[in-house]
């Protein structure tokens, strides 16, 4: 059983993990690393632990400490897998999405959301969509038809509108100057 379990803000990917099992390495900190998260086998001692925090942040990663930033950093990963996974066919509810992945009222997520992120999250799916689009965009493999389709919009129309609002630019616009952002700044 660990000792204790630290969330971490900003592991949103395998590369995430590996960084942070290095970094343990690196301290000869004894633990197991997941997405999100570090199960200490042993608690290292405070100068320890103020340097993994330290190399930690100086590689964009930030340690959580409240119940809520937890929950928060829950909510994102559920929206951003729900964002790549969910398309109009299945029509699965955003809010009946969040209600199975997290065990909390989503009228209660969604208020505790919007009062730690700063903005709805319609909003956070709005743009974890779009950044999906310009990763399909990029890799030139569908048409936007197929990309729309893929990502949740009913029509090219409405994946266009949605676009234009969200980058200030067509998508015409982008496929010629646009670059894409990372996850954890979106």
């Amino acid at each position: 059983m660990p000792a204790e379990k630290l969330h971490i803000k900003n592991m949103v990917c395998r590369r995430c993990v590996m960084t942070v099992e290095d970094l343990c390495r690196e301290l000869g900190i004894q633990a197991a690393v997941s997405l999100g998260s570090v199960d200490f086998n042993v608690m290292p001692d405070v100068r320890v632990m103020d340097a993994f925090f330290n190399r930690l942040r100086a590689v964009g990663f930030e340690p959580l400490k409240s119940h809520e930033h937890v929950m928060l950093e829950n909510i994102k990963a559920a929206i951003r897998y729900y964002a790549r996974h969910n398309t109009v066919d299945e029509k699965d509810r955003l809010s009946d999405y969040i209600a199975r992945t997290i065990p909390l009222d989503f009228r209660y997520v969604s208020r505790m959301f919007s009062s730690l992120e700063g903005r709805t999250v319609q909003s956070y799916l709005m743009s974890q969509r779009i950044e999906y689009v310009k990763e399909l965009l990029f890799d030139d493999e569908l048409t936007l038809a197929e990309i729309a389709d893929k990502v949740g919009f009913s029509s090219v129309a409405h994946l266009s509108r949605a676009f234009k609002k969200s980058q200030g630019m067509t998508i015409s616009e982008f496929r010629d100057t646009g670059s894409r952002s990372a996850i954890d700044e979106i």
